[in-house]
């Protein structure tokens, strides 16, 4: 007898048919609380690298660095098996200069800066008939975290490419299943919480997103 499936269960994203396409992207930010921008860039061979500068604002010297880099590449052996490099570089503050690198093996762990990326293959799946809320694992330099993606009700990505979705991280002691979703169009203001990322996609690309951040509060970031 097949095992039944959990319908709770929010379902993992399939990787199989996830290959990038080299491109680069830029956002950029301008409030009273903090202006900066943000550009990353995928690569061929499955490189990604990303910058993130802190340039003004009332708020800005709460946050620990000027500008951050990330990169994280595939690093084949000579039996084939392949690992995942990440670093992190902090640039200005008192951590200046400091490097933090992770090596692992699982694959199907994405860095960080890949996420980006994973979203908009998301939505290209939920497109043609994949699920509107997927889960993810990526590593956070300190632990491997789990992330849900879920994409809004209203949302036309079969037309246009346009859409909304909401980007949780999960608690440790979360699992992925629809109760950690937070809600209907309706429900979401009520039920978001700090670090939910609210993502606005035009064209199958990501337009912009906006982020939850205590004491600053929400952070608006749009292509440029």
């Amino acid at each position: 007898m097949a095992p039944v499936e959990n319908p709770q269960q929010v379902p993992e994203i399939n990787f199989s048919h996830y290959r990038p396409t080299p491109d680069s992207r830029r956002f950029s930010i301008s409030t009273f609380a903090v202006t900066g921008q943000l550009a990353y860039e995928a690569k061929p061979a499955g490189e990604f690298s990303a910058r993130v500068d802190v340039l003004k604002g009332a708020f800005a010297k709460m946050i620990p660095f000027q500008a951050m880099e990330a990169a994280v590449k595939l690093v084949r052996s000579e039996s084939n098996s392949a690992t995942k490099v990440f670093s992190e570089k902090i640039i200005g503050g008192k951590n200046d200069g400091q490097l933090k690198e992770k090596v692992w093996s699982d694959l199907s762990v994405i860095a960080p800066i890949e996420i980006p990326w994973v979203a908009e293959y998301a939505l290209q799946r939920w497109s043609v008939g994949g699920p509107r809320e997927i889960f993810f694992n990526f590593e956070d330099i300190q632990r491997v975290r789990t992330a849900i993606l879920y994409f809004r009700e209203g949302s036309d990505a079969s037309a246009f490419g346009d859409a909304m979705a909401v980007l949780r991280v999960l608690k440790p002691d979360e699992t992925a299943s629809k109760d950690s979703l937070p809600g209907s169009i309706e429900q979401t203001q009520k039920d978001s919480r700090a670090g939910d990322v609210l993502v606005t996609f035009r064209n199958s690309k990501i337009a912009g997103f906006t982020i939850s951040v205590p004491v600053i509060g929400k952070l608006q970031f749009v292509a440029v």
